[in-house]
């Protein structure tokens, strides 16, 4: 089972800030941050959760980049 995407968040430039992830162990939130200018995501949950959410993480940040075009 995919991990569900359960809501994102935005900040006053439209990119993401915040995300919520629902995989099948657990809950993850996923944090991004502007780190030397560019835009890294933090997470905390178990491990097996963190695990399981990062292919949703990666589907937010596609579907972002290709909103911005």
């Amino acid at each position: 089972m995919k991990a569900r995407i359960r809501n994102i968040n935005f900040d006053a430039h439209e990119q993401p800030s915040r995300a919520t992830v629902k995989p099948r162990h657990g809950l993850v939130r996923g944090e991004w941050l502007n780190v030397e200018g560019e835009g890294s995501w933090f997470s905390s949950g178990i491990g097996n959760a963190k695990r399981e959410a990062v292919p949703a993480i990666k589907r937010i940040e596609q579907m972002c980049e290709s909103l911005r075009r």
